[in-house]
């Protein structure tokens, strides 16, 4: 996996074990910036001030009321230098991500709900005029009850909990948190869509699944409404082939997401969860039974993705709290009390049997938060050089088309000298194969220089669109796009030929890996086609590359009506392609685009991707 991408999995995941400096290099000064905020709890915070955590420190307030208020500190360190050794722009993030995400480990670990929005702790922890059995605290005993309070011993337990939370690696430490963060927002989300926050609790308890602990069921415990049927298909064979079709029905069950669920949580279930843990629950699940609801919570969480069906009220309304509830399509079920001490248990387990590791130095600049990327309009990036090669090849003819159809659009004065990438051009074409990749850059070369005058051509640059331009004879995509873009003539392609090349063209449109293009000229390929195939006769062919035009670009009044006449036997042979591709005229702009005029822009990828850091 590239480095980019694993940065912006963990973009602002990993900034506790960021604070608690595990990936600080030694000797490199460190920025430190204390950030403090107040948070709004149910609980009373007991304890000598400041209570110190392992990131981070917790200061009480003194009133006790249904709800409390606390001042939570945190110190946001970051390297002052970068890996080369210059000083680094960025000296602290604003600590909203470093707070609430000491606030949703407190929350997690204590249950006792912690956050830093009053109004709705207030209304999730005062009821806000809710009748009796329709409280969050009724879905969530001790989570939302009011004047809770934290004793020291609970604070010591917080603070096991977070040191061997901050030992583990990059990735488990997010994938923890995504937990932890997603099963507390849920619990907050509950009393307004109860059936999504129990679907975002099953998701949240599966994300930590792993194929390791998935372990086949046994026939006699397999779903008795499939196992009915294949039973009654095996009637007749001998008991061996029967037996056969059993074991491989129960292991490709095995690899299947349901039984990947079921098995690695209750691999991640302890004693201690039928034990200490359950002391004070009511009707807390019972280890027999616990398999099966299970697989009824995950059934749940499927009805509602994919058929949008809701919960019986009976699961969340009036359980006092309970752990297990009836359901008359299920029988008895988890709660979303029951679901809540469930994900805890095993979110405790998760990271006591993960591997730890110790702190090491990793270059965390792109995990943090404020990091926004986006795509540089072409015009800013097509000209480098140096990162050009057959892989890119497409996207910078894409680039370079969007540029020039700006450029003569009036939408953009920047310039874009190619004259360099040329170059690059000519040194790498000879050593491709024939192929889409040195097609287009072919036609990037021949279309720079149809914008560039003659007498300005480097005689290596003649001599390469000498040998090189009856490439742009052949039908393709990138042939079109230098003819339409330029002085040159729309080639003499057979009727034949316009079809087959939209065809393919329109099936790689419907792939990931397709190389890109304008919509504009995406749309015109189909369309020409259209305009070829009705010309000769082919009415119903031209009328489905019509619909495929239309399609590149829907909505588009041009393109309608274009349609529109066709379908009715009205066909428009003379489409006002320069309309289309650039609008009215808004000025005549210098025939060579040959100055950049933007260049303090970089980009910090041949693709155009940009990073921003607010």
């Amino acid at each position: 996996m590239g480095k980019k991408k694993i940065a912006r999995e963990l973009r602002g995941q990993l900034m506790l074990q960021i604070a608690a400096g595990r990936f600080f290099r030694p000797d490199v000064p460190l920025n430190e910036t204390e950030h403090r905020y107040t948070v709004y709890s149910n609980a009373w915070f007991i304890g000598d001030p400041p209570i110190r955590l392992p990131v981070g420190e917790v200061i009480a307030s003194t009133e006790m009321g249904l709800t409390s208020s606390a001042m939570i500190a945190v110190v946001d360190r970051l390297e002052q230098q970068l890996p080369d050794g210059t000083d680094d722009f960025m000296i602290a993030t604003d600590g909203t991500e470093l707070v609430d995400d000491l606030a949703y480990l407190m929350t997690f670990a204590l249950n006792r709900t912690v956050s830093r929005n009053h109004d709705q702790i207030r209304r999730l922890v005062t009821g806000d005029g809710r009748p009796r059995g329709r409280s969050a605290n009724d879905l969530f005993p001790g989570l939302f009850e009011p004047r809770q309070t934290v004793q020291p011993n609970q604070w010591e337990d917080l603070r096991r909990f977070m040191n061997d939370l901050l030992g583990l690696s990059r990735d488990d430490f997010a994938r923890v948190m995504r937990v932890i963060r997603n099963a507390v927002d849920a619990t907050r989300r509950a009393l307004d869509d109860p059936t999504g926050s129990y679907t975002d609790l099953v998701a949240a308890l599966e994300s930590i699944s792993d194929d390791e602990l998935s372990t086949p069921v046994k026939w006699d415990r397999y779903d008795g409404s499939k196992r009915k049927i294949i039973d009654a298909a095996l009637v007749g064979l001998n008991k061996e082939a029967a037996d056969k079709v059993r074991v491989a029905v129960l292991i490709a069950d095995r690899a299947g997401l349901k039984r990947r669920f079921v098995s690695s949580t209750l691999a991640r279930i302890s004693p201690n969860y039928y034990r200490d843990d359950a002391a004070g629950t009511v009707r807390p699940p019972r280890a027999p039974d616990i398999e099966r609801m299970l697989g009824i919570a995950y059934d749940i969480r499927s009805r509602r993705s994919h058929v949008l069906e809701d919960l019986g009220e009976s699961v969340w309304l009036f359980t006092d709290g309970a752990e297990t509830a009836y359901e008359p399509s299920f029988e008895r079920v988890l709660t979303l009390g029951g679901l809540w001490r469930l994900i805890r248990h095993v979110v405790r387990r998760y990271i006591a049997d993960a591997q730890k590791v110790q702190s090491a130095p990793w270059d965390y600049r792109n995990t943090l938060p404020g990091i926004v990327e986006m795509q540089l309009a072409p015009q800013y990036w097509i000209w480098h050089t140096g990162g050009l090669t057959a892989q890119t090849a497409a996207r910078r003819l894409d680039g370079f088309a969007e540029a020039l159809i700006g450029r003569i659009s009036g939408q953009h004065t920047d310039g874009f000298p190619l004259d360099q990438v040329c170059q690059e051009i000519e040194d790498l074409v000879p050593r491709l194969p024939n192929g889409e990749a040195r097609t287009a850059l072919i036609a990037i070369h021949v279309l720079w220089h149809a914008w560039v005058d003659a007498a300005d051509h480097r005689p290596e640059a003649a001599a390469f669109i000498d040998e090189y331009k009856a490439v742009l004879e052949t039908p393709s995509p990138s042939a079109y796009t230098v003819s339409i873009l330029s002085n040159h003539s729309i080639p003499t392609w057979t009727v034949d030929d316009w079809g087959t090349m939209a065809r393919a063209r329109n099936d790689a449109r419907h792939t990931k890996n397709h190389a890109p293009l304008p919509a504009v000229i995406e749309a015109l390929i189909q369309l020409e086609a259209a305009d070829q195939l009705e010309a000769a006769g082919r009415h119903e062919e031209a009328v489905t590359f019509a619909a495929n035009a239309v399609a590149e670009m829907p909505g588009n009044e041009a393109l309608l009506a274009w349609e529109a006449r066709l379908v009715a036997d009205d066909h428009d042979p003379d489409f006002d392609v320069h309309a289309f591709l650039f609008g009215e005229r808004k000025g005549e702009v210098s025939k060579e685009p040959s100055e950049h005029e933007g260049a303090g822009e970089t980009s910090t990828e041949e693709d155009g991707e940009s990073r921003n850091e607010s």
